[in-house]
Formats: C-alpha cells, structure tokens, sequence
C-alpha cells in the first residue's frame, strides 16, 4: 500500500506545509535521495536486461567485443598516444585555457577537464570509446529504423575494425571528439520518427558543439534545421534546434573575441583558404592591386614559385613554411604558429582567395574535385607508424615549446621525450604495436567500396521508392564534412573519417527491407502516422483495451514499431 493510500485510510488527508518540513521523508533532501534511488533501480535493471540484450544482438556484440579487443591492442603498442604538431598545441592551450587563433579550442577544452588527472593515455582511452559509442549509436539508430540486423552490423564494421579510424582516435587530436558529438547529434534526432522539440534541441546543441571542435560541422546545423521542416516538425521546432545549435557557437565567438579582440571563431579561414587557391590561381589572369602581388604565386620563395600549376606543392607548403610572405619578420616566440595568423594577415589573404575563386571559378571546381577524388583512386591512407620518431629533425625552440606542452599537461616528458617528432610521435611497445602493424596490412577500408557505400546512399536519394528524409541527411552531411576541408584548404584522409559513418547509415537505410512496411502505420518512417477514426463501443461494453491483459514484453531494438 502506498503512501498516499494509507493516508486515504486514516483520513490524514494532505500534509500542510509545515507538516512537510518537520517530516525528515519529504523536503529537497528526501526527493534527492529518492531521485539517486529511482537512478540505481534503472542502472540496475539495464544491467540485468544486457545479457540478454546482447543475446539478441549477438552479431553486433561480437563486432564490438572484437573491436574493444583490437583497441586495447593499439592502447598497449603506442604509448601514451599518437601525436601530431598540432597535439602540442592543444595541449600548450589546455594548460593556458586560451582560445587559438589556427584551430578553434573545443578540443582544448576537453583535455582541459581531464588535465587534473595528468594522463595522455586516459585520454586516448576515452577516445577510443568514443569510437565504440560511434558504432553503437549508429547501430542503433538503424536497428529502430527497421534495418536487419546483419546489414546494420555490416554499416558499423569500418568504424569498428578499420586501421584508419583506431589512428584518429588513438591521436592526441579534435578529429574524434568532433565525430562523436555529430554522430551523438544525428543519433539523438534520427532515432525516433518525429523527434520533439527539447529533442531536436539537444541534438542541435550536440553539433555546435561539435562545432566548436572542429568548424567544418557547422552548416550541419542548418541542415538539421532543415530535417526538422523536411519531415513536418514544424517551424518552431526547427527555429529551437537552429538557436540551439548556434548557442555554443555564439558562446565560444564570445569567449575568442573577449581573449584576443577578433570575432570569429580563429583567424586562419583567410589563410588556409589562400593556401588553397596556391594550388591553381594565375595572377595574370586575377589581376590583384598592388596591395595584394606579394600573394601571388610566382612571388613566394624557393620551390614555392613554380609557375606551372601541376607542379606546384600541396597547399600546406604554402601555409607553413616559415619563409612565405605572413610569416615575416620571423618570431622566435614559444608559440610558434601564433605570429603569421593576425587579422591583418587573415583579411589579407581573404580578399586575395576570393579574387582567386571569382576570377577563377572553374580552376577552383577542379582542383576541390580532384581532391576530392583522392580517396577513391589511392590507397593512401592513415598508418600507425611502424619506427619511432627521430628526434634530431625537430629545432631547439620547436623541442623547448613540445615539451613544455607535454610537461604542463602531464606532469612529466620524461616518457615522451625520447619520441617527439615532426610526423607521427609516439613509444612503440612491442609485441602489441607489431600486431597493430600487420593487422593494418590486412583489414582496411579500400576507396573503390567506400565510393560504392556512397554510391548506393546517392542513389537510395535519387531513386523514389527508397527515398527518405533520414538517408538523406546522412548522405548530404557525409559529403559537407569530407568535401567542405578539401574545398578550404587540401584532401587528407583524416577528413574522410567522419564521413564514413554517415555514409553506411545513409546506404544501409536505402538498403533496408521494406516487404514488412505495408504492416506498419506509416509506410515512411520519416512521417508520423495519421491518426486513425476511434470507434466509440456501446457504453457498458468491455473492449480490448480495457481488459485486463499481461503487458507485452519489450519490442526489441529493432522493431520498426518502436522507431
């Protein structure tokens, strides 16, 4: 009997205000302790519910156990994480919490709140559970979405096991912190036919997040805002999710101008986009003003003046080599990369890309297509490194600023000092990186299937019968966050690692069986069904769902029903 029944039999009625304040079992205290305890039963009874959850997904659980195991293996083999140059920036911007005038430091902020625990490997830990939470989301989202569960296991394989996705996440790096907040984000919305309002909110607010991270996610908030009118939630709703998602964009453009006096969230797109335009601009054909001829190509030092398009050296060379025109006069500050993004600089090259591009339209389509071309025709792709790093190509200011970054961060260098690097800098333990090492020679991810997954994607959007508005928001956003970094500065496949993702989900959702879709209230499971006339039963009359019947089990996790 309950609380309240009891009082219903011994006529207390409602407690007063006062008799509620002298009871030690109500107040703030007591619901706080009852809402932790509602929290264990739940915590609970999903722990009771997994075995058999993962007998009923015995497939994917297989797929995820292998891809934990080869995970550990890697977390083993490269101690304490991969690094890149621009790990130490990140790290150098933890320490400081300052914003960073080349990269937005969302990532920053991340190692910022694990820095009290002083572990670059509990980092690389977290990441790589982003990566098994990337699958399981997708996974998930399918399985409701009416998927069969091996076609939705095969979508997930190559976050799973391909070499490529374990190095982005194993890097000391934004790249999967960024994929995990947009994956969560399409997730969040997709998982249900028509999602609510505080839903398509906090999925809006996962991807400016996201955002903030890594900038190329940022038109995928508009394109959730787009979703949302697509499939009929009405235009409140997409309004919340499009101020939702811009809040932390507006938060951190707030945060970067209050610390360095620029609005905006870096002050790199100029450059980075000039140096893109390096790869086919003709400044005989442009005609800058004189303000703007040192940008030219033909006048930028050493090889970096080959006047003959082809030849010239991929975009990078341009940005970063110390003696190109915005890195004058050289600096010899700690931060090295600090000195050539100015707002002056940055505006400067700005007006110079956007001449380039306006006076050379079709020279720009070419060189963002060829680019983006790279992933299909090449075999290039990410490796663990298989020799540690030779330290003696790094300079002595460059060492002093790695280390201090390392040092602050983590306490101590002692263990990574030996391994700094200019390209990939980790310790290689043995027998465990040698695993990793041979494992990446077999199982990988070939270009020709990845542009077959994408094929499939575009032509479940093109074809009427399997059309539908989730596939192609996933199809659309794998090709904004892959095609969007080529277009501003150069291809690399790191940035074609988020795209996979949303690229089998995309495929798997135009692949999916429909001969069970006349059964189910709604033939689209991107529109709600239509509500059905009631037929008002006699009065008196006992109908079914008034009987008493047993509950029915839970429908399981693929149940279209449950979309």
């Amino acid at each position: 009997m309950s609380t309240l029944d009891e009082d219903r039999d011994t006529g207390a009625g409602v407690t007063g205000p006062d008799q509620r304040a002298a009871d030690p079992g109500n107040g703030p205290g007591a619901r706080s302790r009852q809402a932790i305890a509602r929290a264990g039963r739940r915590g609970r009874a999903a722990l009771a519910e997994f075995p058999g959850m993962a007998r009923r997904h015995w497939l994917f659980a297989s797929a995820l156990g292998f891809g934990a195991v080869v995970r550990v293996v890697a977390l083993a083999g490269f101690t304490p994480g991969l690094f890149k140059l621009d790990t130490y920036d990140y790290l150098w911007d933890a320490n400081h919490l300052t914003p960073n005038p080349v990269n937005p430091s969302g990532y920053a902020v991340f190692l910022w709140l694990l820095r009290p625990f002083h572990s670059l490997t509990l980092v690389a830990a977290l990441q790589h559970l982003m990566g098994l939470a990337i699958a399981v989301m997708v996974y998930a989202v399918l399985r409701r979405r009416g998927v069969r569960s091996w076609l939705a296991v095969l979508a997930v394989v190559p976050v799973l096991v391909d070499p490529a996705q374990l190095l982005i996440e194993h890097l000391v790096m934004a790249d999967i912190v960024a994929m995990f907040l947009m994956v969560a984000a399409f997730a969040v919305v997709l998982v249900r036919r028509s999602p609510s309002p505080p839903r398509a909110a906090t999925a809006a607010l996962l991807m400016g997040a996201s955002a903030v991270v890594r900038p190329t996610t940022l038109p995928l908030i508009t394109l959730l805002a787009v979703y949302l009118l697509v499939i009929r939630s009405g235009w409140r709703t997409a309004v919340a999710a499009l101020a939702a998602g811009l809040l932390p964009v507006a938060g951190y453009v707030a945060w970067f101008a209050a610390a360095t006096g620029t609005v905006g969230l870096t002050r790199s797109d100029g450059l980075f986009l000039w140096s893109r335009t390096m790869s086919f601009a003709d400044c005989s054909v442009i005609r800058p003003p004189a303000d703007l001829a040192a940008l030219c190509p033909d006048r930028q030092p050493g090889d970096l003046a080959q006047p003959v398009a082809s030849l010239r050296p991929l975009p990078k060379r341009y940005l970063w080599n110390k003696d190109a025109w915005q890195w004058q006069p050289r600096t010899h500050s700690i931060v090295p990369n600090t000195a050539a993004f100015t707002p002056a600089n940055n505006a400067r090259a700005r007006d110079f890309a956007i001449r380039a591009i306006t006076a050379q339209p079709l020279a720009f389509a070419r060189v963002v297509a060829d680019g983006a071309a790279q992933p299909f025709i090449s075999t290039n792709q990410l490796r663990f490194p298989g020799t540690a790093p030779r330290t003696i190509r790094i300079n002595a200011a460059n060492r002093r600023y790695m280390l201090a970054a390392v040092r602050g961060y983590a306490g101590t260098a002692d263990g990574i000092a030996p391994y700094l690097g200019q390209q990939l800098s980790t310790r290689l333990v043995q027998p465990y990186a040698g695993l990793i090492q041979r494992y990446q020679d077999w199982i990988y991810l070939p270009g020709k299937l990845f542009g077959l997954v994408l094929l499939v994607g575009l032509g479940g959007i093109v074809y009427r019968r399997t059309r539908t508005a989730a596939g192609a928001l996933a199809w659309v956003a794998a090709a904004v966050v892959f095609v969007l970094p080529v277009a501003e500065h150069e291809y690399t496949y790191r940035y074609v690692i988020p795209a996979i993702p949303l690229a089998c989900l995309a495929a798997a959702l135009t692949l999916r069986d429909r001969s069970q879709d006349a059964l189910a209230p709604s033939p689209d499971p991107d529109v709600p069904p239509a509500a059905a006339p009631v037929e008002r039963a006699p009065a008196g009359t006992l109908t079914p769902a008034t009987q008493d019947v047993p509950a029915s089990p839970a429908a399981p996790l693929g149940d279209p029903a449950q979309a």
